[in-house]
């Protein structure tokens, strides 16, 4: 890898320009020869290349569910209210280039190439050897040179997976730290309780920087709050209530979207609207709001019309999203996710039958996932899909869980299961099968997702 890197800039000073895919190829191929680092490591090299960051106006937002969504929200409020913005998110459905956004468009294939070159010169003078970037650090890195050589007012930035040993956790100090619903997910890496996964996300928190926390869970709550108090940060707490008035109406094309209005002590607004069937995005368009309430409070002018029109404009690709004329996406891949997908599920209208379209990875809590499925009775048929991915869940390992989970219940589930080794063979007899009035519904992860998509032709907007 290092003697390709000596071959790649030798062609780029020859005059060469490296191409997106070549780039992209290398990136993907980072994982087998390198391991993550410590965030004082991850720190040092952010420093060589001069610390972009201490430029840069950062929203730092972590959480287990959400995150995307949040960013997506605020994004567009900011947008809204004349800012420029840039966003970087994990994961991608189907191309890279996801991954950074600057005013809410992806950024081109060449500006990739243009960036990743620059940051593979910077690894080659700090000596490779000493130091490379895993998959996650090097796109990171990426970021950071991005929006130093196009910048934005603001910059909205999501962790990976964590929160204290995150490599976004490298920056020098965010103007405002978020973090959204705290769930069970990663514990292999963050903890097996709430309180140890949210001590996690917590770490994000800096001293004197304002944060705003969704309290879902008691657990959660106690332990970012009292690590808000001991750095001296300001905590605007995000209640599930502050969203009220939830109402399902259809928009001017015929599509369901979500009427409601947001109460808290600091503002109140009455008939917002944002583009999902998604009952839980409501959740995530107040921790938003009050994320607006907090730049407000720092003297940024965003009115309320900017809120309103924002959160109306925002969409955020595989979270209840509607591909096709009823076929919906979603990218739950754990507990409180599929908690969320399942209830979302009961508001689409539906004629005919429901199908749904389940795939997984082998890290998740799968067994649980199908569990709910099973038991929430909303489907009458069930295409369980292998992935495209070496994390993916086998097909004898789904069969396995379906049928362990379909003898422990009491009433067992009438449910017309079929299984398929690619997503687009599932797609193709799903397609080729469907009656006029059945929905169809893709979950169970994000790489499912983007492949269906991918089967398509549908690109992320």
């Amino acid at each position: 890898m290092i003697n390709h890197i000596d071959d790649m800039l030798e062609r780029v000073d020859a005059g060469e320009r490296l191409g997106f895919y070549e780039c992209e190829h290398f990136v993907e191929g980072i994982p087998a020869f390198t391991e993550k680092h410590s965030v004082e490591q991850t720190r040092e090299f952010l420093e060589y290349l001069g610390s972009p960051d201490r430029k840069m106006q950062i929203i730092h937002v972590a959480g287990t569910n959400g995150k995307g969504s949040v960013c997506n929200y605020l994004s567009e409020i900011l947008r809204q209210a004349n800012f420029s913005v840039g966003m970087f998110t994990s994961p991608h459905l189907i191309k890279i280039t996801e991954r950074f956004c600057i005013n809410g468009k992806h950024i081109e294939d060449n500006i990739f190439a243009e960036i990743f070159t620059d940051l593979l010169r910077q690894i080659k003078n700090y000596k490779p050897e000493k130091y490379f970037p895993t998959y996650f650090e090097f796109l990171f890195f990426m970021a950071m040179l991005l929006y130093e050589k196009y910048p934005v007012d603001y910059l909205i930035l999501e962790t990976g997976l964590g929160g204290r040993l995150d490599a976004t956790n490298s920056i020098h100090s965010p103007i405002l730290d978020v973090i959204t619903e705290i769930g069970m997910d990663h514990m292999q890496y963050l903890g097996n309780t709430i309180s140890e996964i949210a001590a996690e996300k917590a770490g994000i928190i800096r001293e004197n920087v304002p944060v705003v926390l969704y309290n879902r869970r008691d657990a959660s709550t106690e332990v970012i709050s009292k690590r808000a108090m001991q750095l001296g940060s300001r905590i605007y707490v995000v209640e599930p209530e502050f969203a009220t008035d939830i109402q399902f109406l259809p928009d001017d094309n015929g599509n369901i979207c979500i009427d409601f209005s947001y109460k808290s002590k600091y503002d109140n607004y009455c008939g917002l609207r944002v583009q999902t069937v998604a009952k839980f995005q409501t959740e995530n368009a107040s921790i938003a709001i009050m994320c607006s309430r907090a730049l407000i409070d720092m003297g940024i002018e965003i009115t309320e019309d900017d809120i309103r029109f924002g959160l109306k404009k925002a969409k955020w690709g595989g979270r209840m999203e509607l591909i096709l004329p009823g076929m919906y996406v979603d990218g739950a891949h754990n507990v409180d996710g599929m908690e969320a997908f399942l209830e979302s599920v009961q508001n689409v209208p539906c004629k005919g039958h429901r199908h749904l379209l389940f795939g997984a990875v082998a890290d998740k809590q799968y067994h649980l996932m199908i569990r709910m499925i099973l038991e929430s009775g909303l489907f009458d048929r069930v295409s369980v899909s292998v992935l495209d991915t070496g994390r993916t869940v086998s097909e004898s390992q789904l069969r396995g869980a379906i049928r362990s989970e379909t003898e422990h219940m009491t009433k067992k589930p009438d449910i017309q299961f079929s299984y398929y080794g690619s997503v687009r063979d599932a797609l193709m007899d799903i397609i080729t099968e469907r009656k006029a009035g059945d929905v169809v519904f893709a979950a169970g992860s994000l790489y499912l997702v983007g492949q269906v998509r991918e089967s398509l032709g549908i690109m992320p907007g």
